[in-house]
């Protein structure tokens, strides 16, 4: 999720120079890095709401919910994580200029394959045994429970690599868009993609760039309702490579961002429009328990709105981040140094801090249970990754660079 920006500088032997020699980083890559730790927020926020949201089973829930906790992560759901894999393609672009292909794979099994081995073993386990514990599936310790960490599939057993699925979903889709992406850093490849940019130069071709997602939501959605695994979640490795191929037309086409730049304002009048709507349905409970069935005229309707609210609000969020989010500051250049780190370990805070605020007297309100989960998992994850960034070897695994 948080993978960090790569600046243009002299490419390696073998590798694809960038055009025109090495140029300075452009200031548009700034953006991309503030709006990466603006969406971790976002997700933050989510998982705290996921507590009490009476939508969804999360790992560790409250027994009393709130349709505002539900309503908060509709607004975000459709939308957040197919923004970060929009970054992460214009990363990308930016890192395929300097780098050659055997570097940037190495690169990604570096930043994304071990720390999704090294996340899995380490931060992954406590959040199923806290889970297993709550929900009476088991009494004993921590360390009794190790073993039983590696038995079965989660949710049915306890193996998961829970919210790291992001790493191996993005290491899946840099390698299987890679010849793609070599190709359109070729002189004919490039002329092609600048052509295809060109089709979303007016607004009409703007929002037509929403229909790869309407297609396959209404398509793959009800023939695969398997979620967050790599080899059966073909309903979201739809959307999220097509989102993973946009950032990286949006960093290399400049046609594609002025687009963005000319109509982003409209497009959010229309996804903030949407987000209520769908908002409201989950608050009233209409969503997601009565979702319409696979195919019906309803269910057409809804995953066309839904996918057109997702491609709204993504072309929103970055026409406001290329508007106002193009200077280096201080707070940017910290989310940039900690941001992979945040997103690690944010999860297995808030879980572990949920597990003992749940269990609190019936007498304590949800809003008092959510203020105080939210202030405390924040400064803990704020303070869990500072404490992990002196421990030599896992430093590097969660995005720190050696010091000088």
């Amino acid at each position: 999720m948080m993978t960090n920006s790569v600046a243009p500088q002299p490419a390696p032997e073998g590798g694809v120079p960038p055009r025109g020699g090495a140029a300075a980083p452009e200031p548009r890559l700034i953006y991309v890095d503030a709006l990466r730790v603006a969406a971790l927020a976002g997700v933050f926020v989510v998982h705290v709401c996921e507590v009490f949201n009476p939508a969804d089973e999360w790992h560790i829930t409250n027994a009393v919910r709130a349709p505002w906790a539900g309503a908060l992560a509709a607004l975000m759901a459709p939308w957040i994580m197919p923004l970060f894999f929009v970054l992460s393609g214009a990363a990308t672009w930016y890192s395929l200029r300097t780098r050659g292909s055997g570097v940037f794979i190495r690169e990604r099994v570096n930043r994304l394959l071990l720390p999704l081995v090294v996340g899995t073993l380490l931060f992954v386990p406590p959040q199923v045994y806290l889970e297993r514990r709550l929900r009476g599936q088991f009494s004993g310790s921590f360390v009794q429970f190790i073993p039983h960490f590696f038995q079965g599939i989660y949710p049915q057993g306890n193996l998961s690599w829970h919210h790291l699925w992001f790493l191996a979903h993005l290491f899946a889709y840099s390698v299987i868009a890679l010849p793609l992406f070599r190709y359109w850093q070729t002189a004919a490849g490039e002329l092609k993609m600048q052509r295809l940019a060109r089709l979303s130069g007016s607004s009409i071709g703007l929002l037509a760039l929403a229909l790869p997602l309407v297609l396959e939501r209404e398509l793959l959605w009800g023939l695969f309702p398997e979620r967050h695994m790599l080899s059966t979640d073909w309903a979201n490795h739809a959307l999220l490579l097509v989102a993973f191929v946009y950032g990286f037309v949006l960093a290399g086409a400049p046609t594609l961002g002025a687009a963005i730049d000319r109509y982003w304002k409209g497009l959010a009048a229309a996804g903030a429009a949407l987000s209520c709507l769908l908002a409201a349905l989950v608050w009233a409970g209409a969503l997601p328990s009565r979702l319409p069935p696979p195919y019906s005229p309803s269910y057409l309707v809804f995953w066309t709105l839904y996918a057109v609210d997702a491609w709204a609000c993504m072309v929103a969020v970055l026409g406001a981040g290329r508007r106002w989010l193009r200077v280096e500051n201080r707070a940017i250049a910290v989310g940039r140094a900690n941001g992979f780190a945040w997103y690690v370990v944010h999860q297995p805070v808030i879980v572990a801090l949920a597990y003992v605020i749940v269990q609190w007297p019936a007498r304590v309100g949800v809003g008092v249970k959510f203020t105080v989960l939210f202030a405390s998992s924040l400064a803990g994850t704020l303070a869990l990754a500072q404490l992990l960034r002196h421990v030599p070897g896992l430093a590097r695994i969660l995005g720190y660079r050696a010091r000088a």
